[in-house]
């Protein structure tokens, strides 16, 4: 591997650990040992503004049908979300935040925007746009490794 990508390797890694151990002290902060980064992903996915299905939350986070089927199993004993068949076709469970998923979502969004404003406040236009561009390619790529790679 040549030195300019050994770089962005570094520099991936760098940013993946980091964010994780970032994000998993500002849970252990406010809520113990109550919830886990991946519990908490799973409080973004479905959101404050509405249901969402247990398709849609899975999809979302790329995860199957059963693992999510898990954590819901978990978040909802812990009291941070809410189950319901839909009136229409029982087959489908709605899902939603209580009061501490929306508490736990909101702490959770505070950390990614401040993470966020700390990435970018300091560039210049164009430097957010090449910085954007970047991103965009990189999950581009990422997106089309794990279609490959996907439970089907």
């Amino acid at each position: 591997m040549d030195k300019e990508k050994k770089t962005v390797d570094d520099i991936l890694t760098r940013l993946f650990v980091s964010t994780l151990k970032i994000e998993e002290r500002a849970i252990a902060a406010r809520f113990g040992n109550d919830l886990s980064i991946s519990e908490l992903h799973v409080l973004r996915e479905i959101g404050v503004d509405k249901t969402k299905t247990m398709t849609q939350v899975a999809n979302g986070l790329k995860i199957s049908l059963g693992a999510l089927t898990t954590s819901m199993n978990r978040l909802d004993r812990k009291g941070y979300v809410t189950r319901t068949r839909d009136a229409g076709d029982r087959r489908i469970v709605n899902l939603g935040l209580t009061d501490a998923g929306k508490a736990a979502f909101g702490i959770h969004e505070a950390f990614h925007k401040h993470m966020v404003e700390a990435a970018i406040d300091k560039l210049s236009a164009r430097e957010k746009t090449v910085l954007l561009k970047s991103l965009s390619q990189l999950d581009d790529y990422f997106i089309a490794e794990w279609e490959k790679c996907r439970p089907k």
